[in-house]
């Protein structure tokens, strides 16, 4: 063999021995996943619609991977400190984020954030959407959006709505929606659901905005006026979306999916994509997100990376429009 032949020969294979040998721990790594237990972190408080979700889908998945997988709710500064500590882990596929919309909104909402929500993560799946409605007190002569927003005109003072917290999307979009008709609405916050619905069953606060499960539980005590969304809630059939009544913008509906560490191996994310998908595809499983008003819907790596880059375009316009700033 030609000399020089021999010495390019032996390079190139000294080279592809040298690539292998980088490679391999990496596709080992991949293959092997999980070899120990799963974190989801779920930037919230247990006990929510959110915490009911996922954790029959990290039980699921345990089962799937013959691994633990731990649900760890991280909450604090609307979800930002459990996103912070996701973006900031090892992008190995064993620390992984359970993201609601406020995911999106908050580091607007904030002006500044410890992360970037697109560019610091890898989107894995979105699992579905929900809806949330505007209700009133039935003594109210309020029946409908147009009847509420002459309702609120005729008040001496501007008329409070309250919402399950400060920034959550129903109070950007009513604060859109009181820009766009100059209606006189005043926002009222709570921590959570749960009192506003005490106080608006006790007759302490005239309209507010909870979840369409919760409007049909209590249909008997609660008006539902209309549903956020571009699509009318399945709970809450003959409720109009606030675009039939006649008020776009509010189209959008906050959304639950998985995200991962930027860098995750993209062998990683399509096992955890597939799986999420099998585990949300049982039939116990959806019965029960039925009854909860979430309705599910398995997007895909791709589409959801571009789902979520029109959300923030979305929420920075909305924040843009109404004024509503948050500080720390």
């Amino acid at each position: 063999m030609n000399p020089r032949r021999r010495v390019l020969t032996k390079t190139l294979v000294g080279a592809s021995a040298a690539f292998a040998t980088i490679r391999a721990p990496l596709v080992r790594a991949a293959d092997a996943w999980p070899n120990r237990p799963v974190r989801i972190v779920y930037p919230y408080p247990p006990g929510g619609t959110g915490d009911a979700i996922l954790r029959p889908i990290g039980t699921a998945l345990s089962s799937l991977w013959g691994q633990p997988v731990v649900v760890d709710n991280r909450p604090g500064a609307g979800g930002m400190i459990g996103a912070e500590s996701v973006a900031k882990a090892a992008p190995d596929g064993y620390t992984l984020l359970f993201a609601l919309t406020g995911l999106i909104q908050m580091p607007v909402l904030y002006g500044k954030a410890p992360f970037d929500p697109i560019r610091d993560f890898t989107p894995i799946c979105e699992i579905g959407t929900s809806h949330w409605a505007l209700v009133a007190q039935p003594e109210l002569p309020v029946s409908d959006v147009a009847g509420f927003l002459a309702y609120a005109a005729r008040q001496p003072r501007p008329l409070p709505y309250g919402t399950y917290s400060i920034g959550s999307s129903a109070h950007l979009q009513m604060e859109a929606l009181a820009r766009q008709t100059k209606a006189p609405l005043v926002h009222v916050p709570y921590k959570g659901e749960a009192p506003l619905v005490q106080d608006l069953l006790g007759q302490q606060i005239p309209t507010g905005t909870v979840a369409a499960v919760t409007a049909r539980r209590h249909a008997g005590k609660l008006r539902a006026i209309a549903v956020a969304g571009a699509t009318r809630a399945p709970l809450l059939p003959d409720v109009p979306t606030f675009a039939e009544s006649g008020h776009a913008g509010l189209e959008r509906q906050g959304f639950a999916g998985f995200l991962a560490p930027a860098g995750t191996p993209a062998e990683i994310v399509e096992k955890v994509a597939a799986d999420v998908g099998t585990a949300i595809a049982d039939p116990a499983f959806r019965t029960r997100m039925n009854d909860l008003g979430f309705i599910l819907r398995n997007t895909p790596t791709s589409a959801f990376a571009e789902f979520l880059r029109l959300e923030q375009q979305y929420w920075i316009q909305v924040t843009r429009d109404t004024g509503v700033r948050l500080t720390q």
